[in-house]
Parts: structure tokens; C-alpha cells; sequence
């Protein structure tokens, strides 16, 4: 197996159990390293630190499996990471919920690898050259321990391409329907799995959706869901906040689509307004022309997906947080989202306090919150603390 020494003062990190090691952190190999190959990690005086698979023209080179000397990569290594995962998401994910981020990268020292369980199937996320090498044994390694009915990948992410691969949507096992149908706490939604966004559905708004139609929405609200995708605030906040209007607004038709089929599969659909477009445009219109909600979600895709347009993702979340302050009745309940790992939680209270400003609502905040607990962060990686929540309640009073 390839040998990799890294620099001294480098080893500290890789000791605290730091699933990566840089480019520059490298002193030398053992010989010319091969892509995506398994290598050992050691210190400058030759010790052993951990063992990974390499990618030498990446700014992150290795991503480490394990800090076992004596544990080889093989199909039971993947069995074994497999169990320890789903036996915490079996602890963590409640009975009610059919649906679950079963592996999560770094986060289960599997770097490279999502998967995520559906009603019985898993549809799986391959990310690097190293977890690609890997890939049938750890689709074995799922087939024994998990038992699915199926597997699909859908290795359909633009970083992929830095590593040199191709964008790959495949079944791997098994019959694959193209949708299934999942319950998130007891309520019923279609996903799409075969030519869905990301692997189907968005998993790490379960507990935050909960929270949502529990405290923030009350018997016969009118709730806007802005960004509402297969409709998973609104139809909680319908089924299990007993709401009495939804509008759900999102650009994509596929994803108004299946909402309006969630709404109809849950007894809700006739609460439901739903509305195609740019929501920018369209919460301009609704503030423009006088609506008022009781509560409002905002739940944008990821606008600072680099630090260098971070500024111009702060505009944005800003304009669609003041449409929304505009909207909301005094004593009414907001919630916003950010799932960029750039816009970190003093930066998301920044922009909806300038928002607050601006529009003059007197907010308290009540919770911040993070990604259901089935997509943990690892503490070393302060940016896999992506999603980030704030559950705020405006002052009763009239301005």
C-alpha cells in the first residue's frame, strides 16, 4: 500500500480525528501515488496515523477511512461502517418516518458517499475518485447488511467533475419505481427518485418541519411556504398545524406537481394554493398587493455556494426576507433558512435583523436550529454545519 508522511506539526489534526488531509500538508510518498488508490497516512518520523484513499491533484488529497492501524478496506470494513450508521439512524430516526439519511459522508468517516433510505430502496451519492473505486464494494457491503429492494445511484453532482468523473444516474440493484412513497412524522409524500432533484427529497428538514406545525402554525393560519419543493413545510403545517390556507411557491413544475399529489395523498389539497414562479418575483407581487400571513417559511437553495459571492447571496436572502417581514401579521410567526455552509448562523441573524430593520418588526428569535440529527457535522468541519434555522416570532404590536 502507497506510504504518505505529512509534514511535521500536520499530525496534530489527523490525531483529533480530522477526516482529511490537505495537499500541502504532504512531506512524501512512498512512490508516485495513483488516483483514487488506498494509501497509509504517517507522521514525519514514520508513525502511523490512519489510512484513506488519495486523489493527488485535489486541494483535499486523502479522505481517511480509519485510524486503526490493523483494519483493512475491505467488504467487511464497509459492513461494519454500515452497521455503526444504521444502528444510530435507528436510534435517532422516529417510527414514524420511513425515510432517512442513512450515511453521511465524512460525518460516518465514509467520505465521499451519501446514501439515503426511501420505503425499502437506497438511492446512493458517490462524490470521489477514491469512494468510486470503492463503489461495488460498498453497494455489496449495503445489499448484506440493509437488505433493500433496490439501489439507484445518483452520482448527479458537479463535483464529480473535479474529480475527474462523469455524471453517472444508474440503478445498481434491484427492480427501481421511479417514485415511492415515504411517511416523515406519519405524513405521506411521493418522491421521485428516477430524475428528482438531489436523491429525492430533503431529508434534513424533517425535525425543523416538525417544529414548524407544532409551535408556529396554529388552527386555521394562512401559511406562505416559499421554495416549498414536494410541499414539506405546507403539508405539515396543514396535516399536524391543522392550517387553514398553504400557498406553496417554488419555480419548478415537477416540484408543484408532486406537492399538489402530496397535498391530495394527505386530505389537504383543497387548502393548498399553488403558485409557479421566481419566488423573488412572485413575493414582490404578494407584498405589492397586500397579503398578510399568520406564519411564513422561506427556504432557499444554497445562493452562496462560494465565498466569493457570498455579498451577492446576502442581497438575496435579504430581499426575500424583507418580502416575507412586509407579509406577516403582527403576532405572526417566520422561519428562514439558509443551506449554504458560507452563510453561517451570526451572518443568517445579520441579514434578518438588517430585514427587520428595514421594515421596522420587532422580533424575538426562539430557536436556532441545525439539520436533523440523522445528518450530523463533524466538529472538525465547521462548514458541514450547512443548514441552519431561525425560528423567529414577531411582537404583537401595530407600527
Amino acid at each position: 500500500m502507497l506510504q504518505v508522511s505529512v509534514k511535521k506539526g500536520k499530525e496534530k489534526r489527523i490525531r483529533g480525528f480530522h477526516p482529511w488531509v490537505y495537499k500541502n500538508d504532504i512531506l512524501s510518498f512512498s512512490r508516485k501515488p495513483k488516483p483514487g488508490e488506498l494509501c497509509t497516512v504517517r507522521d514525519y518520523r514514520g508513525a502511523f496515523l490512519a489510512k484513506g484513499y488519495i486523489n493527488p491533484d485535489s486541494y483535499i488529497a486523502i479522505r481517511l477511512l480509519t485510524f486503526k492501524k490493523e483494519e483493512e478496506i475491505d467488504l467487511e470494513f464497509f459492513k461494519r461502517r454500515i452497521k455503526e450508521a444504521l444502528d444510530y439512524r435507528r436510534a435517532v430516526v422516529p417510527e414514524n418516518c420511513t425515510a432517512f439519511r442513512l450515511i453521511h459522508s465524512e460525518a460516518d468517516y465514509l467520505p465521499g458517499l451519501i446514501v439515503d433510505y426511501y420505503s425499502g430502496y437506497l438511492v446512493i451519492q458517490v462524490t470521489t475518485l477514491g469512494m468510486e473505486i470503492l463503489k461495488e464494494q460498498v453497494a455489496k457491503a449495503l445489499v448484506e447488511v440493509v437488505k433493500p429492494k433496490g439501489i439507484y445511484e445518483k452520482s448527479t453532482v458537479q463535483t464529480r467533475e473535479l474529480e475527474g468523473l462523469p455524471l453517472v444516474e444508474q440503478p445498481l440493484y434491484g427492480d427501481i419505481p421511479e417514485r415511492v412513497v415515504i411517511l416523515e412524522n406519519g405524513i405521506k409524500f411521493n418522491v421521485q427518485i428516477v430524475g428528482g432533484q438531489k436523491t429525492g427529497y430533503f431529508l434534513d428538514q424533517r425535525e425543523n418541519k416538525l417544529l414548524f406545525a407544532t409551535e408556529f402554525v396554529k388552527e386555521g393560519d394562512r401559511v406562505l411556504d416559499a421554495f416549498c419543493h414536494l410541499g414539506g413545510f405546507g403539508i405539515h403545517a396543514a396535516v399536524i398545524g391543522k392550517a387553514g390556507e398553504v400557498v406553496a411557491v417554488d419555480s419548478s413544475q415537477l416540484a408543484l406537481d408532486l406537492a399538489r399529489e402530496n397535498a391530495a395523498l394527505n386530505g389537504v389539497e383543497e387548502k393548498f394554493t399553488f403558485v409557479k414562479g421566481d419566488a423573488f418575483k412572485v413575493l414582490k407581487e404578494m407584498s405589492l398587493w397586500g397579503e398578510k400571513f399568520d406564519s411564513i417559511v422561506i427556504d432557499p437553495p444554497a445562493f452562496a455556494k462560494s465565498k466569493k459571492v457570498l455579498e451577492q447571496a446576502k442581497k438575496g436572502y435579504k430581499e426575500l426576507f424583507l418580502r416575507g417581514l412586509k407579509m406577516l401579521k403582527p403576532g405572526g410567526n417566520i422561519v428562514v433558512c439558509s443551506c449554504s455552509h458560507h452563510v453561517t448562523p451570526p451572518i443568517l441573524e445579520e441579514i434578518l435583523l438588517s430585514a427587520a430593520y428595514d421594515t421596522r418588526t420587532p422580533l424575538k428569535v426562539l430557536y436556532t436550529t441545525y439539520q436533523a440529527k440523522d445528518h450530523p457535522f463533524v466538529l472538525q468541519i465547521p462548514e458541514s454545519r450547512y443548514l441552519k434555522c431561525i425560528f423567529a416570532k414577531s411582537f404583537p404590536w401595530e407600527i
